[in-house]
């Protein structure tokens, strides 16, 4: 099966160093002309030199245009940083200056904001410049915009920082890679609608078709879950989905099915080469056809958002078209896949750190690499049992190459995610092709309310289903702690099993062997270094408050009721033993006299309640004055919510490693000094912005160190 693949696929050749180099790139944003040079006169001079010099040479030239290509993507992954350019808007942002943006998207509706995505091309300071960047900007009421809407607003666009949380999704990161920096919070009175429009023809003919398609849901699904699954479904819009049911689905193993992927493409690829029989053999038939399909599929393409894995079927797809159609040849389908890589990287070299773009090409390849073998495992004479072995073949073919990246991202795995997808494939796709028979008969009321309603029916019976499998006990494994080091460890186990099962290679078994003993040994040594750590992390909550100390295996949190239960608490370590201390709103601390250090009377808003502390020491609380003081080990925190501002000073100071400012305490930062002897000040994100510039602003006068948990992200640090 791999025989001369490494010959018959050459974009697969160009694809390994392009992506090395776009990594490269990534990490250090430079342009190596000089490499390009000598590479180039490497592969150009020996052009000149006589047929057994040349030949002498190949493998030098051979060397010389792959590492040609590895400086391209280097500098493509530069290039394409808005960052590296002098017009970017970054480079210009000064406080109340007045910009013109244009909207990328509709605004969409969130929790207590609109969101909309816009293009700032003009600038104000002294006088009107030409600037690039996009900037995400959140309304307080519902504005009147659209595709292509233009608007002027004044303020300073603010950095899209990450929280920082031990674990946590790296918002900022995620948005850099979109070439999205800044976002910025506007009132009524911030902005203003200007005449006139900066879309193009394309994009509102796309947007109006979304509209369409939207609305037309709307009036004949009137569920409000079946109507954003149906959403999700069609057009790939998934701000109006259940948060439970997207739960749901993912840890079933079918959230694919809701995420526009190559499978939709897929089915509507099918369809339309049925529709197309018709056609006679003619060369001006088979034009039409490629034209046709192509056609279709870059416009479903572009109305459901491009993501990564709807271009790279799109991609895919249009070549098998163009090989089949219109130089009458059937590419190699390892070369097509790497091709569509490619060509996806020259247009968006961060698609490589894409999720969705790596999981689709993985699944593909596990496909095509996985499914045959599979599948003559178990020859069946029937045809209903045999299409539902092809299901099942594929589904794990799929996951051959998929499941270690998902480890790596999702830090899951659903158990029974072939149960769920032999239910849910077939009937989505059965929903699929009926959402499309409803958008042509939109216009005939009658016969679209009966349409309406059976695709109502049946998105809540694929609902249901999926659901029950999430309601079955041990369907889905969570809190997988996985790194990058562990995710290249399995994919070496996974290669090394395909190896020795498809290839017949005995060898391999042992390969895949000393790669599960690495594996093995890379998680017990982080378990071991797991026992012996000592960490305080305060995190970076909205208007919340909370404290963890973390000694080994186990956890002690300190915060407010709302703090202590925010689900980024889970995500760091969801395998420590946790005690939680809920601190009251006034933050009341009193110890028993009678069992000093031993447990912690909480008296406030929500009664008294006692809460047994460790006997080993290294924890401690105490309250003094204004706040509560955390021992941690050998360093001490603490956690002032009082007013200080006109207690006298002490006698004598208590000596502290870290003082955290937490829900805007009146304290006057000069006269801390008075009380304490510390190292540090750390104001959480419970705090008022206002308060935390002008307490950074005493700390620099004074000068003293302090940290900001809302704007640097949240302070860890080992004990």
């Amino acid at each position: 099966m791999f025989v001369n693949l490494w010959r018959t696929a050459p974009f697969l050749r160009l694809l390994l160093p392009f992506a090395a180099g776009i990594t490269a790139g990534m990490y250090y944003p430079l342009i190596p002309w000089e490499c390009m040079i000598v590479c180039a006169l490497v592969w150009v001079v020996p052009s000149f030199f006589s047929i057994q010099k040349r030949f002498a040479w190949r493998h030098y030239r051979g060397a010389a245009v792959l590492a040609l290509v590895c400086c391209l993507g280097m500098t493509l992954a530069c290039t394409y940083d808005v960052k590296r350019h002098s017009s970017w808007l970054g480079h210009h942002i000064k406080d109340s200056m007045y910009y013109v943006a244009v909207l990328k998207e509709p605004p969409v509706k969130k929790r207590r904001s609109w969101k909309a995505e816009v293009e700032v091309v003009l600038a104000h300071e002294r006088k009107w410049k030409a600037v690039r960047g996009r900037v995400l900007l959140y309304f307080r009421d519902t504005p009147q915009l659209g595709y292509g809407s233009r608007l002027m607003f004044r303020g300073e666009p603010q950095r899209i920082r990450s929280s920082g949380n031990p674990g946590a999704f790296d918002y900022a990161r995620y948005c850099s890679y979109r070439n999205i920096y800044h976002q910025a919070f506007l009132s009524d009175s911030a902005w203003r609608k200007l005449p006139g429009n900066g879309g193009n023809l394309s994009g509102h003919w796309l947007s109006a078709a979304r509209q369409y398609a939207l609305n037309t849901l709307k009036k004949y699904i009137p569920g409000k879950e079946e109507y954003g699954v149906a959403q999700a479904l069609l057009i790939g819009y998934r701000d109006e989905l259940d948060a439970d049911i997207v739960q749901a689905y993912t840890n079933t193993g079918v959230v694919h099915i809701i995420a526009i992927s190559g499978l939709h493409l897929g089915l509507i690829y099918v369809s339309l080469l049925q529709l197309l029989k018709w056609l006679p053999r003619r060369r001006w038939a088979d034009l039409l056809k490629a034209f046709v399909l192509i056609a279709v599929l870059w416009g479903f393409s572009l109305l459901t958002g491009a993501s990564a894995s709807v271009l790279r079927s799109a991609v895919m797809f249009t070549t098998i078209a163009l090989g089949q159609f219109v130089i009458a040849r059937h590419s190699n389908i390892y070369n097509t896949l790497a091709a569509a890589a490619f060509v996806l990287l020259c247009y968006n070299p961060f698609f490589l750190v894409d999720a969705g773009f790596q999981l689709s090409f993985l699944a593909v390849a596990g496909i095509v690499i996985c499914y045959q073998p599979l599948y003559d495992l178990w020859m069946i004479r029937w045809k209903w049992p045999d299409n539902l072995w092809q299901m099942v073949a594929v589904s794990l073919a799929a996951q051959a190459f998929t499941w270690p990246v998902c480890l790596f991202y999702f830090r899951q795995f659903p158990n029974y995610f072939l149960l769920a997808n032999v239910v849910a494939v077939p009937l989505s796709t059965v929903l699929l092709y009926g959402e499309i028979v409803l958008m042509a008969i939109a216009e005939m009321p009658v016969v679209a309310a009966f349409a309406g309603k059976g695709l109502e029916y049946g998105i809540f019976a694929m609902n249901s289903v999926i659901r029950w499998v999430d309601s079955i006990p041990g369907a889905v494994v969570s809190g997988i702690r996985m790194n990058m080091t562990g995710m290249f460890l399995l994919y070496g186990f996974t290669v090394a099993c395909l190896a020795a099962l498809l290839l017949k290679k005995k060898g391999a078994l042992w390969w895949a062997l000393g790669w599960m003993a690495a594996f093995t040994g890379l998680g017990a040594w982080q378990r071991i270094q797991w026992r012996q750590q000592q960490r305080l992390v305060i995190y970076n909550l909205p208007k919340q408050t909370a404290v963890e100390y973390i000694a080994g295996r186990g956890s002690f949190r300190v915060g407010d009721s709302a703090g202590l239960e925010h689900p980024q608490l889970s995500i760091s370590q969801p395998e420590l033993g946790v005690k939680k201390i809920i601190m009251a709103c006034s933050l009341h601390w009193q110890q028993d006299s009678g069992h000093t250090r031993k447990h912690i009377t909480l008296t406030g808003n929500n009664g008294r309640r006692t809460h047994d502390l460790p006997d080993n020491g290294s924890f401690h609380l105490s309250y003094i004055r204004g706040g509560c003081l955390v021992s941690l080990g050998n360093k001490r925190l603490l956690v002032l919510t009082g007013n200080l501002q006109h207690a006298p000073p002490l006698s004598k100071k208590i000596k502290i490693n870290y003082i955290l400012l937490s829900h805007t305490p009146k304290v006057d930062i000069s006269r801390l000094q008075e009380f304490f002897t510390y190292d540090m000040l750390i104001f959480d994100a419970s705090c008022s912005a206002f308060q935390i510039r002008k307490w950074k602003n005493a700390c620099n006068e004074l000068p003293l160190r302090c940290f900001s948990v809302p704007e640097q992200g949240a302070f860890v640090v080992n004990l």
